[in-house]
């Protein structure tokens, strides 16, 4: 069995990184999800989170919006509406939109509103990871 698999990950607005991989982490709505070589197929939901991949032995993080990840055989392709490298995100604008996010959910909203506010919050709460990670690496 090979130690590596095929890694694509695809934003709406352009391609991320395609390349060998050896473990993938992210986040769905049924909790985290670890993929190494030989994983079974699935296919399921990308929540808002800080992804990880490794690569020789050495791991890269990015943002994620909300989107799909399928795994088939020795390729796992990540489908996102965005993708962020720590150092493309603003900390400063994310900052701002957890706390805008947070004092809509404070107020009184529909169901869809409050699902709104809530991705909105969770895709800064993200961010600000990412962004945190890269600051305490010393980049």
């Amino acid at each position: 069995m090979e130690n590596t698999f095929q890694l694509d990950i695809v934003a709406s607005d352009h391609p991320f990184f395609s390349g060998e991989c050896e473990m993938l982490v992210f986040r769905s709505s049924d909790g985290e999800h670890g993929i190494l070589p030989g994983h079974e197929t699935m296919v399921c939901a990308l929540d808002s989170c800080e992804l990880r991949y490794q690569i020789d032995g050495e791991w890269h993080y990015a943002a994620t919006g909300m989107g799909i990840v399928e795994v088939t055989g020795e390729k796992v392709v990540v489908l996102s509406d965005t993708v962020e490298r720590p150092e493309d995100i603003d900390a400063h604008r994310a900052e701002e939109a957890k706390q805008r996010a947070e004092e809509r959910l404070k107020q009184r909203q529909s169901m869809e509103e409050y699902a709104r506010s809530q991705a909105a919050l969770n895709r800064a709460m993200s961010r600000l990871k990412t962004v945190d990670r890269l600051h305490k690496r010393g980049y």
